[in-house]
């Protein structure tokens, strides 16, 4: 069914196939009488008694074939109990506190923690002595005694499911909670359950072993395979087969129930299988003809200066011989710049990679490496000699610094054993590593603290000084600046090459971004499907591409304005087809402002001290208008659009959404936000004073693309179950809308087709689709119920330079076909200009210059706009 075999599930469905025929059997047939004796006693395994007799005469073997049947029942009741009880418990749990109700959830956990006071082999014997000894009281003493343990599993997995951007879309389409809990949160957490479960029986069969010794348990003489281990021990070294026999079956019993819980985990995530191509563009291979440039396969000048990195011929491959990268060849001086670009997917990582000798298991690397002042080839040398070279001659910056620091370590003790291990003394590293954290701009006391106190641009700061902490030859930054803001990305870019001139080092820079290149760098290498099929200098690259690749890169980063004219035709055209097909809500005469903000504010409360992540913010936005909101993060941006979405509550203001007055009831104390910061609100539903009662308007008629395309989409459901989650709600359905799965399934089958995807992506799941492909499943979820506004957070800040220009222009054309208001938020202003009429500029929770997009960017107002448009990084050609 998932195209490949699970050898865990298989061989643990084989193993516990065997233990349940056993017991089967045993019902019916079993070679002699396993309650009474027949033979002589203490016989060795046999022709006639295979596996012996025990102390009484009994045959061993008829007595674990009906042993089995009391240890499945102990194991399999108990887990029962445990999870039909706990599961529940630690579901509400968890949904309580990731909807911001920490307090019950509290009362309810601590309720079921009371059962920690109460173990099971403590709990068997009070309800013995209440309700008499036997299997019945085992198993409901086993069974209640796990239950904290499967509630604090089904707690922990449901509050990750919580927060995760697909149970907030699921909210936005207006999904009620036992629709959460039973699309998104119980087959998310299925496969951990399953696991707990099969942890439980073994334990359970361990734990019925012990009670039945103690004469809690089975009594006798019914057979039980606990009883018949404990009964063994008096016999061990006379008799050992009476331990082996039951010990062995217990094993297998257990093995048996481990492998089926982790196989059924594996075989129920569709991530693990391997079930078709991931790739947005499926590529008829890499032209290398005339169109390459001369230097593409050309060798190096022997003659010429020995370069700090040099790259020849570097193949990669994985185990099942397909090729990641094929005959790269490049090389960095001393003091050079080149930057190494392509799509996601090209081989720029794996290139790195190759040359830190930090490719992953199961992939394998020819060719040649160098690297200035080391002999030999580096893919020749081992793992010890590698780590010696690692951050002394050669080292890496990684794109997410927050994953590349650890973060229980301060980052001054971090920055200083980048050093330690390279032999530095200690005292020496620690100076040594405050005067670096104060080179890359850090302020005073920053050594001291912990990676979760900084700023994204903070940490990459960190990342920075580990890297040149050893003053290496060749520095390797792999889309280092990414996640960051335009300022920010502006002051690390600024600071890297400061640095990397200042000790003379080659910087080789991976980036999709041509505009970061054009100003950074000075040579550039094309990669697509791991070969090089252009390289030369930046400005002759850019100015005259040779290969066709290498245009449509450099098309796709240059985003035009909007202009007036380009409105009115877009909307000419589109209005005869969205007429035609009734998606086009023609406007009142006179129509107000669909979202109207008036004075809003947004206050936290953390540890004792006030976030304000809004502080005044006044807008309007009309019907048919494409209207962007720009600034960096931290500015509320995120913040205000949850309010308007109904995803969050003003502390205080006036404001009404598609025809919804979300105004706050009153304006009493702010709200705790318990996660210690304003983002923290992103994974709470309602976290403000209370929601309003027509709050179902509102998501029937406002729909959300959030930032994350992998992220908002729930990894167990295919692409036409999450398309069509919206149209599950009567309340988003208009008149003469789809309302049977029928219809539901020719809605979706329409709105792929709209968003430009195959009609057979509904059968299959987000991650068998490109970054590119699972942001427009995102588009086409959002328009399925036709909502009259379109919100998207940050859509295309993690895409590739041609993905992101083919998701605007999809935003931009569905926003004309289906007459939609769309509201864009980023931090990006040369994305606002190409899709939006009219921007507001967010700074610090206020909004300080709003307009025609045009006339903010050409001539902003604020110097907070103007430094946003100087740190845009612009492609130059």
């Amino acid at each position: 069914m998932r195209g490949r075999v699970h050898p865990q599930l298989v061989i643990g469905a084989v193993l516990v196939g065997l233990v349940l025929v056993t017991a089967l059997v045993s019902l019916v047939w079993t070679p002699y009488d396993p309650e009474h004796a027949g033979a002589d006693r203490l016989l060795p395994p046999g022709a006639e008694h295979w596996f012996g007799t025990d102390r009484f005469g009994r045959d061993v073997f008829s007595q674990v074939m009906a042993g089995a049947q009391i240890t499945l029942l102990v194991g399999l009741v108990a887990v029962g109990i445990a999870a039909v009880v706990g599961v529940p418990v630690g579901v509400l749990a968890g949904m309580l506190q990731g909807s911001g109700r920490g307090r019950p959830a509290a009362v309810l956990m601590r309720g079921s923690d009371i059962l920690l006071a109460f173990p099971g082999l403590l709990l068997a014997i009070v309800l013995g002595a209440v309700y008499g000894a036997g299997t019945v009281t085992a198993m409901v003493a086993l069974g209640i005694g796990s239950i904290p343990a499967f509630a604090r599993v089904a707690r922990g997995g449901t509050l990750q499911v919580m927060r995760s951007d697909y149970v907030l879309a699921a909210r936005a389409a207006n999904r009620g909670n036992l629709a959460i809990a039973a699309r998104h949160v119980l087959p998310n957490i299925a496969g951990t359950v399953l696991v707990q479960c099969s942890v439980n029986f073994a334990i359970a069969v361990l734990a019925e072993a012990g009670l039945s010794f103690l004469g809690l348990g089975t009594p006798p003489p019914t057979p039980s395979w606990g009883r018949m281990l404990q009964e063994s021990q008096q016999f061990l070294g006379v008799a050992d087969h009476l331990a082996i026999v039951p010990g062995v079956a217990i094993a297998v019993a257990v093995l048996g129930f481990n492998l089926l819980g982790d196989g059924l985990r594996d075989v129920l995530d569709p991530r693990l299988a391997n079930t078709g191509p991931a790739a947005e563009h499926v590529a008829a291979g890499p032209d290398v003809g005339p169109d390459a440039a001369p230097g593409v396969r050309r060798e190096l000048d022997d003659a010429a200066a020995e370069p700090a990195l040099d790259l020849r011929g570097l193949t990669v491959r994985t185990q099942s011989g397909r090729a990641l990268l094929t005959d790269v060849t490049l090389r960095v001086a001393a003091g050079e710049r080149v930057g190494l670009i392509g799509e996601s997917g090209s081989g720029k990582t794996m290139t790195a990679l190759a040359a830190l000798g930090l490719l992953p298991d199961g992939v394998s690397a020819t060719g040649h490496v160098g690297l200035a002042g080391v002999d030999g080839n580096l893919l020749d040398r081992g793992e010890r000699a590698l780590a010696r070279l690692r951050g002394r001659e050669i080292s890496m910056v990684f794109q997410e610094p927050m994953t590349a620091l650890n973060p229980l370590m301060r980052v001054g003790r971090q920055v200083a054993e980048a050093m330690t291990v390279h032999g530095v003394p200690h005292g020496t590293a620690s100076r040594r590593a405050a005067d670096l954290l104060a080179e890359v701009g850090l302020p005073d006391g920053a050594a001291r603290r912990y990676p979760h106190e900084l700023s994204g641009g903070q940490r990459q700061r960190v990342v920075l000084a580990m890297a040149l902490a050893n003053d290496p030859a060749v520095l390797v930054a792999d889309e280092p600046t990414t996640a960051l803001d335009v300022t920010v990305q502006r002051q690390v870019l600024d600071l890297m090459t400061r640095l990397v001139s200042d000790r003379g080092a080659g910087l080789l820079f991976i980036t999709h971004d041509l505009a970061v290149v054009s100003q950074v760098c000075e040579r550039v290498v094309v990669l697509l499907d791991g070969v090089v099929v252009e390289e030369g200098p930046v400005a002759e690259v850019f100015a005259h591409p040779r290969h066709e690749y290498t245009r449509r890169l450099l098309a796709a980063s240059a985003l035009e304005p909007l202009t007036a004219e380009t409105t009115a035709t877009a909307a000419a055209e589109a209005t005869p087809a969205a007429a035609a097909t009734g998606t086009a809500t023609p406007p009142p005469s006179d129509p107000g402002p669909l979202i109207r903000v008036e004075d809003v504010t947004r206050t936290y409360t953390s540890r004792g001290e006030t976030v304000h992540a809004l502080r005044g913010v006044s807008l309007e936005v009309r019907e048919g208008q494409r209207f962007g909101i720009v600034g960096e993060s931290g500015s509320g941006k995120s913040t205000l659009l949850r309010i308007i979405s109904g995803l969050d509550r003003a502390t205080s203001g006036r404001l009404t959404s598609a025809g919804v007055d979300l105004s706050p009831a009153d304006t009493g104390p702010a709200d705790t936000d318990s996660a210690g910061s304003a983002a923290s609100g992103r994974a709470r539903f309602g976290g403000g004073p209370t929601a309003p009662p027509d709050l179902g308007d509102l998501r029937a008629a406002l729909q959300l693309v959030f930032q994350d395309p992998y992220g908002s989409l729930d990894p167990r459901m295919t692409v036409g179950d999450i398309v069509a989650e919206p149209l599950l709600n009567p309340a988003n359905v208009r008149d003469g809308g789809p309302r049977t799965p029928a219809a539901r399934r020719e809605a979706v089958r329409e709105m792929l087709d709209a968003v430009g995807l195959p009609l057979d992506a509904a059968e299959r799941y987000p991650h068998q689709f490109s970054g590119g492909q699972r942001q427009r499943i995102a588009i086409a979820r959002a328009l399925v119920c036709r909502p009259r506004i379109l919100v998207a957070d940050e859509p295309v800040s993690a895409l590739d330079v041609s993905v992101r220009r083919q998701v605007l222009d999809l935003l931009a054309r569905l926003a004309d076909e289906y007459a939609l208001t769309l509201l864009l938020v980023s931090h990006d202003l040369g994305v606002v200009r190409h899709v939006c009429d009219q921007v507001a500029v967010m700074h610090d929770g206020l909004i300080v210059e709003q307009g025609p997009t045009a006339q903010v960017y050409d001539d902003p107002a604020h110097e907070y706009t103007r430094r946003l448009r100087a740190a845009t990084p612009l492609l130059v050609r």
